[in-house]
Order: C-alpha cells, then sequence, then structure tokens
C-alpha cells in the first residue's frame, strides 16, 4: 500500500500528466494552420476551415458544463478519468485524420475534454492534497500546461502534426491509466454522507498526525453533512444566491480567471507575433522565442516562490509588474502612433516580454489555483458548473475581439484596456479575495460564510467519529 504522501502526489502528478498534454491541445491549432498551408499537404485549408480550426476549441467546451454535476453526483475519479478519454478521443481522431471536417471533430473533443479536465483537476487536489502542498501542485498544473504548450510548438516545427498528435496523446493515456488507481475525494465522501467511508480515505490519504486530525473533524463536523437530502424549490435556489458562500466566491472566481483572457495574457500567447509586427513594424523570432523561454522560466519560478511565500502575495506581484509592463507597452505606442517614437523601435515589444515575464510569476497560474480553492465543497457542481461557462466565454470572447480591437483603437487602445483591468483586479483582489496560503477548505468556507478565518483544534470536534 502507498504512504499517504505518494497517494496525494499520485493525484496530484496524474492530473499534471493530463495538463501536459492539454497543453498541446491549446498550442496544436497553430502546428496544423501552419503546416497544412503548405502545398503539399494532404488537407488544403481556406480561410473559413482555418478560422473553425482555430477557434472551435473555447466553443466546443461549453457542454462540459455538465461535467460539474456528474462530478457532484457520481465523484471526482469518474469525471477525471472521462476528461481523459476526451482528449485520448480527439488525439487519435487527429492521427487518423484525412480531411478538415474530421480535424474540426477532433478540436471538438479537445476543447471538451482540456475545459473538463481544468475543473475536476483543481478541484480533485484542492481536496486531496494536503494545504501545505496544495499551492505547490496547482501552481505545477499550470507550469506542465505552458510546457506542453511550448513543448508542441517546438515540436512543430520538425515533426509531421500527425507524429506531433501521437506524442502530445501520451502522457493523458497514462494519466487515463493512473486514474484507475485514485481513491475518492473524502469532501466528496462526507457531502455524500458516507463518513466512515470519508474517515478512511481520509486516513490513507492524509495519514494520523494532528493537523490532519483537526481537518477531518472539522470536515466530518461540517454542518451540511447531516442534513436530510431534499428536492430543491425556488426558494432553496435563492436562498442559494444570495448567500455569501455563494456569490462571493462566483465573483472571484470570475475576477481571478479573467486575468488571463482580459488582461491580455492568453493574447499575448496565441497572438504574440502580431503584437511584435504592431509595435516594432517587423516580425523578430527572436523576441517571440525569449517571450516562449520567459513564460517557462516565469511558471517554474512560480512554483518555488509559492514555497517561500503566501500565494497571494506572490500572486499580487505578479500582478503589479505585468500591470507596470503593459502600461509601459501602451504609452510607446502611443508615442510611436504619434511620431514621438520610431515606429521601428523594439522597445514596446521588449516590454511585452517584460509582461510575459511577471505574468507567468503567479498571476494567472496561482490566480486560477485559488479560484478552485475558494468554491465552497457544497456548492462545487454549480459553481464548477460556471466556472467552465466563465473559462469558454472568456476564452472566445478576448481571443475573438483582440483583431476588431486593433482594427478600431489601435494596437495601444488594446493595452490600455489590458492595463485597466490589471489594476482594477489587483486592487480588488487585494482588498476582498483571501489568501488561502496552508488554509483547509472548511476554513476558507468559514471566511466567506463569516468574513474572517476561523482556526480550529481537537477540542472543538466532538460527538463525531475518530481516527484510530
Amino acid at each position: 500500500m502507498l504512504p499517504p504522501l505518494m497517494k496525494q502526489f499520485l493525484v496530484a502528478g496524474s492530473t499534471h500528466l493530463a495538463a501536459f498534454s492539454a497543453g498541446g491541445v491549446v498550442g496544436y491549432p497553430g502546428v496544423l494552420l501552419h503546416q497544412l498551408k503548405a502545398n503539399d499537404s494532404i488537407i488544403q485549408l481556406d480561410l473559413h476551415n482555418g478560422s473553425w480550426i482555430g477557434s472551435v476549441h473555447g466553443i466546443a467546451g461549453l457542454p462540459s458544463i455538465f461535467l460539474p454535476f456528474l462530478m457532484q453526483y457520481r465523484g471526482r475519479k469518474i469525471v477525471f478519468m472521462l476528461s481523459c478519454i476526451f482528449i485520448i478521443m480527439g488525439w487519435t481522431l487527429t492521427y487518423t485524420a484525412q480531411g478538415v471536417m474530421t480535424l474540426i471533430i477532433a478540436e471538438c473533443f479537445h476543447g471538451l475534454g482540456t475545459n473538463s479536465l481544468l475543473a475536476v483537476s483543481f478541484l480533485s487536489v484542492s481536496e486531496m492534497v494536503r494545504p501545505k502542498y496544495r499551492n505547490l501542485c496547482l501552481v505545477l498544473y499550470s507550469t506542465y500546461q505552458i510546457f506542453g504548450i511550448s513543448l508542441v510548438s517546438i515540436l512543430g516545427g520538425y515533426l509531421h502534426w500527425k507524429t506531433v498528435g501521437f506524442v502530445m496523446g501520451s502522457p493523458v493515456l497514462l494519466a487515463l491509466v493512473l486514474g484507475f488507481m485514485w481513491p475518492e475525494s473524502p469532501s466528496w465522501l462526507a457531502y455524500k454522507g458516507r463518513l466512515r467511508e470519508c474517515e478512511m480515505v481520509f486516513k490513507s490519504l492524509r495519514g494520523t498526525d494532528e493537523e490532519s486530525k483537526i481537518e477531518l473533524m472539522a470536515l466530518l463536523n461540517s454542518p451540511e453533512i447531516n442534513k436530510p437530502a431534499r428536492r430543491r424549490n425556488f426558494e432553496d435556489l435563492k436562498t442559494m444566491v444570495t448567500s455569501r458562500t455563494f456569490y462571493l466566491p462566483t465573483m472571484h472566481t470570475f475576477l481571478l480567471i479573467n486575468v488571463l483572457y482580459w488582461g491580455g495574457c492568453m493574447s499575448v500567447i496565441v497572438y504574440g507575433n502580431d503584437m511584435i509586427v504592431k509595435t516594432s513594424g517587423k516580425h523578430n523570432g527572436q523576441i517571440k522565442l525569449i517571450m516562449d523561454i520567459m513564460i517557462c522560466v516565469g511558471y517554474n519560478l512560480s512554483a518555488v516562490l509559492v514555497r517561500y511565500f503566501s500565494s497571494k502575495n506572490v500572486m499580487l506581484f505578479s500582478m503589479s509588474g505585468s500591470a507596470v509592463f503593459m502600461t509601459s507597452a501602451g504609452i510607446v505606442t502611443y508615442l510611436q502612433d504619434l511620431g514621438s517614437v520610431s515606429k521601428d523601435s523594439e522597445l514596446g515589444s521588449y516590454f511585452l516580454v517584460g509582461f510575459t515575464t511577471f505574468f507567468s510569476l503567479g498571476a494567472v497560474g496561482i490566480g486560477f489555483s485559488t479560484a478552485s480553492v475558494i468554491i465552497p465543497v457544497k456548492y462545487r457542481g454549480i459553481l464548477g458548473c460556471l466556472f467552465v461557462i466563465f473559462t469558454c466565454i472568456l476564452h472566445s470572447s478576448a481571443l475573438k475581439a483582440y483583431p476588431y480591437l486593433c482594427l478600431y483603437i489601435n494596437i495601444w487602445g488594446v493595452f490600455f484596456i489590458y492595463a485597466v483591468y490589471w489594476i482594477f483586479s489587483i486592487v480588488c483582489i487585494w482588498m476582498f479575495v483571501p489568501d488561502t496560503s496552508n488554509r483547509t477548505l472548511k476554513e476558507i468556507e468559514d471566511f466567506y460564510a463569516n468574513g474572517y478565518f476561523t482556526k480550529r483544534n481537537l477540542e472543538e470536534t466532538v460527538n463525531v467519529p475518530f481516527m484510530k
């Protein structure tokens, strides 16, 4: 039998393998669009089909809104495995594709799988991994995803797109195999009223030290656990929506994950080459390579920083630097438009390099991990659904809007929009979003219920099952 720490790393490690393959999914449309434009390609693209391959990923993820409900009723394990199967089906269709329609269907499976994977992976890790290691494991999810994005772009320059698909499909296949070894989430077992099973699984995952006992007793003593199940009516829905433990995490989740999209991070990843051309007047492959490298370096550094500093402080530091560099890029490009700075100056491009460096230091990775942690267990069905909806809509809207914003308000206007959102987000997160470092899920839920953290001890947990 595996020791508790190894079981926690088994859960986290399998999500990281799947994230690596999911990162490849994000970058793979760029490989397809580049290689299929060649004259000797077996599949020929026109503008219409090419736009579908590039954009269908976000739209196809919308059906995954039903998986959080399945996750709430059937458990985390089955939904994780189902998400992996969707991604594997996408890679399989890609490898066997002989026409554009098959590739579009494959991208639909990719979009469905990756959007489902994000929610179930973050929620599962937040529930099964000890708070001491939780932030690190959640940040590493984003790190491995970035590795996947970078690797698929590099492989696409040397290998055929089918070979790239075969390589990037291997990690998620291994993740599926490891998924069969998962325990079920103790939080979900407690939510379903299976208290004895919850106690046994929690013991196998966390051990029997005093900290684990405190967290288990708080979980079993939660007031929601022993409530009788009944059908919800309109009054129940109204009570839920107006509850602090529902609407505050919902608003904070939207704020945290939108940094990736309307903060300009995803636009830089996807449209980086276009931004370089617009800010310097010419394409510069070296600057784009530096941006890709700094994203990987930044995500790795963020995994180290959260071990020594609170996740909220690291995130605010990352966001502050991002806001400074994005504002600077906007000022330079505005001066270029006025003629005060040379049109072929590369200063704006280097500010974009600084921006990519800082946003990868934790603004995105920690933002997504925090968003998953603050969702109360009792609302993880509906809020997991909203998490997916937010991700899909924000992804599509930000990437679809960028070319039109550049057309109507110029690139400097786009940069200033991003900068304003950064400043707004920094103020709101600093004032309202809690620091979840080393906090149990119950402590975080109590914060949203009461407005402050409460520290629990063994004397507070009485008349509940106790681990032996």
